[in-house]
């Protein structure tokens, strides 16, 4: 019985809101981390919680369950989008919202796929990248430096907060909480945080040069 729950549409649901607001508390953890960028001081501040991370005991297990939770998150959003598209195997006629579903909601797999290659390209950079006799941030301010990456960085962040409003509202609505209006307000008012806050790194040091 338990398994059959598990594995069934309401099952997948479940674990995929579970999943996915896990990754919103990572983004915000993430996010003001990142605003030390913004600070003049030379990136003493950054640097020093980079280090902090490094050296921390608790950092690969924590990133090994990041990844696994990533990585269900995904599998069960394509398995999600599969069993609706074998549901209504005939397309819709319109593409605007039919009662809670909405064009917007129905590219959630499309714009997740696409975030999940800003997150390989962004580790790339950043995570695996030559510092050579550089710190992070003079490597992270070097990247943003360059128009592509910064315009591209900054592109990826508005359709993060695109895909953010609707799984917020989509996790909610799974776990019955949606109907409270402060949590439809917080869930705009989070996606803006989220998205605006990365997005502003990138457009204040290309500026700031």
């Amino acid at each position: 019985m338990a398994e059959s729950y598990i594995t069934s549409s309401i099952g997948k649901k479940l674990g995929m809101a579970i999943t996915g607001l896990a990754l919103y508390g990572f983004l915000l953890g993430h996010l003001t981390g990142n605003l030390l960028l913004l600070r003049d001081d030379g990136g003493a501040a950054f640097n020093a919680y980079s280090d902090f991370l490094v050296n921390h005991p608790l950092l690969v297990p924590i990133e090994l369950g990041l990844v696994a939770i990533f990585v269900l998150h995904i599998f069960l959003a394509v398995s999600v989008a599969r069993d609706n598209r074998r549901a209504r195997p005939v397309g819709y006629r319109v593409t605007t919202a039919v009662g809670q579903r909405s064009w917007a909601s129905r590219t959630m797999v499309w714009t997740g796929l696409l975030i999940l290659v800003f997150v390989v390209l962004h580790l790339k950079t950043f995570k695996y990248g030559e510092l050579g006799d550089g710190s992070l941030y003079d490597l992270v301010v070097e990247t943003f430096r360059d128009r592509l990456y910064a315009g591209w960085y900054v592109a990826a962040m508005l359709l993060l907060g695109f895909h953010l409003w609707h799984a917020f509202r989509s996790a909610f609505q799974t776990l019955g909480l949606f109907a409270k209006p402060k949590l439809k307000v917080l869930s705009i008012v989070l996606c803006i945080i989220v998205s605006g806050g990365f997005a502003v790194i990138p457009a204040w040091i290309f500026l700031a040069q």
